[in-house]
């Protein structure tokens, strides 16, 4: 590992269980000496990426609130699809929440809530269960099956975990079906009082690069109009496919 790379490492380190730490503790985490952790510490917080704090330990920066801001303002489809969502977050009284795929993890990157005002463990930013809730399931099933292999490989304690699943058979024949119907219906898989439905939207190829989904309590999900809400899902992600295209060819 570099010098820069193991510097940079150090920002996995701040999580919300550990927001804290010292440079000791730092150095010996990273497996460096006390006066080069000192000097990486030092590099971050001159950047803005780490806040040293009174206490003589640090948390992570400024720079990184920042950094978040101009990339969801940078971001096509969290402009194209923010109204989409707020728009069918009232016509459903659902919320409804975006999720993009990144490497080999899904992250929440909007959110537009209800009238109930839903409270949810998870949000922007942190990183999703790879196999738990509707969202995950519904990018992964357009997936190439070498890269499913790849993803199953490497996170299948993650997968199998689910209790969805048992093997690499269960996994793809359930991801094939998934593909198959464009949705995916959860109930209580991520936060047991929540229920969803979900479907992928699409850029310019066939693998999806994230997902759309209605978050819905499950003492409600029974009672709603599962082909009402799809339908309406559905033309959502045809809408946010067409708006991001169309104002890309315009920036040309």
């Amino acid at each position: 590992m570099s010098s820069l790379s193991k510097m940079l490492s150090i920002l996995d380190l701040f999580t919300v269980d550990k927001p804290v730490w010292s440079a000791e503790g730092i150095s010996t985490v990273i497996g460096c000496s006390a006066p080069t952790g000192y000097r990486y510490v030092r590099e971050l917080v001159s950047a803005g990426l780490l806040l040293r704090l009174g206490t003589g330990s640090y948390s992570l920066g400024p720079r990184v609130i920042t950094l978040d801001y101009q990339l969801r303002m940078g971001d096509p489809y969290y402009h194209a699809g923010q109204p989409l969502m707020a728009a069918l977050a009232n016509q459903t009284g659902c919320d409804c929440v975006m999720s993009r795929l990144f490497d080999d993890q899904v992250i929440d990157t909007h959110r537009e809530a209800g009238p109930d005002g839903l409270q949810f463990a998870y949000g922007r930013g942190r990183p999703r269960l790879l196999f738990h809730g509707s969202a995950p399931k519904v990018i992964l099933a357009t997936l190439p099956k070498a890269k499913l292999k790849r993803i199953y490989r490497d996170h299948a304690d993650e997968i199998i975990s689910s209790g969805l699943v048992a093997d690499w058979d269960d996994f793809w024949r359930m991801l094939q079906q998934t593909k198959k119907a464009g949705h995916y219906v959860s109930r209580g898989e991520l936060e047991p009082q929540l229920g969803s439905i979900a479907v992928p939207f699409f850029g310019d190829s066939s693998q999806a690069i994230g997902a759309l989904t209605l978050v819905i309590p499950v003492r409600r999900l029974d009672f709603m109009n599962h082909e009402k809400l799809l339908e309406l899902l559905l033309k959502v992600a045809a809408t946010l496919r067409a708006n991001v295209h169309d104002s890309a060819s315009a920036t040309l």
